[in-house]
Order: structure tokens, then C-alpha cells, then sequence
């Protein structure tokens, strides 16, 4: 039963970060010229901002494709939580030092003010976070259940 939901938890938070990967990264490559021109006029990337501009969508469409498949979730998941944890770090960085907060989001996410951003992403990393904990437990579980076989 407690495998179960867990199963059901992780099935949840995978699908919110599906759902943000693609929608993040496909609307970085729909709008290219509008996120290339933004990321230069960030102080912390302007001199990267060519390769910020290419990378980061093909970075989130790739972790959106590992988190499809069951057999690289759990790799998915760990890309997630890293990519999120860069993610929050900049958006803090950008609210503390920079003058300018130029925003290279898209869609609904271009809505939000930095300091929603910012909570929008510690909430993110934080339910990865929990579906790479909850992970570990089903595997222990499992591994207890072979066991006993």
C-alpha cells in the first residue's frame, strides 16, 4: 500500500515536471529570436548568451524525454533537480544583484514577478527533491520485498 503511494507521488511530480520541461523548452524554441535577445541582456550572461540561448531549451527537452520513460526517470529526475537548483540560484542572484531583470521567460511564467519566480522554483526543487526521496524508498521496499520471497 505504501508503495502504491509512493508510485502515485512520484507519477505526479514527473508529470508537473514534464509538463514545465516541454512547455519551458519548446516555448524557448518558438520564441528563439525574443529568449536569445533576453539572455544577452542579462549581466550575468551576456557573454555566454549564444550558447545559454541553444542550450538551455535542448536542456530541458532532453530531461523532459528522460522523464518519459521509466527506465531514465530516476536520471531525470536528478537532471531536474539540478537544473532547478541552477535555475533558483540565478533568479537569487538576479533579484540580489542585479539592476536590471530582464525576463527571458515565456508563457505564464513571463507573468510572475522574480520573487514569485523564485518561490515557483524553490517549490519545484523542493517536490523533486521529495519524488527522488520517495524513489529511494520504493526501491528499498522492493528490495526488501525480493527478499522475503
Amino acid at each position: 500500500m505504501k508503495t502504491r503511494a509512493f508510485n502515485l507521488a512520484i507519477e505526479a511530480i514527473t508529470a508537473v515536471l514534464l509538463l514545465l520541461w516541454i512547455y519551458t523548452g519548446l516555448n524557448k524554441v518558438i520564441q528563439y529570436d525574443k529568449f536569445s535577445f533576453e539572455a544577452g541582456r542579462s549581466p550575468f550572461l551576456q557573454h555566454i548568451s549564444p550558447l545559454v540561448a541553444v542550450l538551455v531549451p535542448v536542456g530541458e527537452l532532453l530531461t523532459a524525454a528522460l522523464l518519459i520513460f521509466k527506465r531514465t526517470r530516476v536520471a531525470g529526475l536528478y537532471v531536474s533537480l539540478f537544473a532547478l537548483t541552477l535555475f533558483t540560484g540565478y533568479v537569487y542572484i538576479m533579484l540580489r544583484y542585479a539592476y536590471d531583470l530582464p525576463c527571458s521567460c515565456g508563457g505564464i511564467i513571463e507573468l510572475l514577478t522574480w520573487e514569485q519566480h523564485l518561490l515557483v522554483n524553490l517549490m519545484l526543487t523542493l517536490l523533486t527533491a521529495i519524488a527522488l526521496i520517495l524513489q529511494s524508498s520504493v526501491d528499498i521496499l522492493q528490495q526488501r520485498s525480493i527478499s522475503l520471497s
